[in-house]
């Protein structure tokens, strides 16, 4: 009876261990898709409504500063307010359709085309000169993501290319991994029933 036990615990951790691969491999494609369906289309990658930008100016300095990675919560428009710090994409003709992320300094507008939204960057003399529009509203700012920083600016030039290819090669051998537990789990149980 003992072994026969034994045989039920080993059994239902192989089966945990192999639905933890499978459910880790699922969420790395999902993921993979959205960053690359994301990049193609020109739209910012959200993955449960959250969003990671990259911050490459000096606008929003001190509270944001350049090269840091930001967390942004995808909100509808009529959830912001004044000094929320926002990221849509820009009307403004020197940066059309590129993201922008800055403060709202006055109350939404509501007009006949939706809400707008009049932003200032936190370090710049003036508001900016286009409104930000709500149909364009990518999301609200949560917080700096300083690991993500540290470790970006770590990984600067070639070894960000060697750690993106090192990340691919271990989905790979994840996805093998976990094909060949479920081919030996097919086969431990044919044999079981076998007998």
């Amino acid at each position: 009876m003992r072994i026969s036990e034994n045989k039920k615990t080993v059994k239902a951790i192989k089966r945990t261990v192999s639905a933890v691969w499978w459910i880790v491999l699922v969420l790395l494609v999902v993921l993979l898709v959205n960053i690359f369906g994301a990049k193609l289309t020109g739209n910012v990658p959200r993955v449960f409504g959250y969003s990671v930008m990259n911050i490459v100016s000096g606008s929003m300095e001190e509270e944001i500063p350049k090269g840091s990675y930001i967390l942004i919560k995808k909100v509808s428009p009529e959830e912001i307010e004044k000094d929320d710090i926002i990221c849509f994409y820009s009307t403004d003709h020197k940066i059309y359709g590129m993201p922008n992320t800055h403060r709202v300094v006055e109350e939404p507008i509501v007009t006949d085309s939706g809400i707008e939204f009049i932003t200032k960057g936190d370090a710049n003399p003036i508001n900016d000169t286009e409104t930000a529009k709500g149909d364009r509203l990518i999301g609200v700012y949560v917080k700096n993501l300083d690991g993500l920083t540290a470790f970006a600016n770590a990984l600067s030039g070639n070894i960000l290319i060697i750690v993106i290819l090192c990340l691919q090669i271990c989905i790979i051998i994840m996805a093998v991994y976990a094909f060949a537990l479920v081919k030996k789990n097919k086969s431990e149980t044919d044999t079981d029933n076998q007998n």
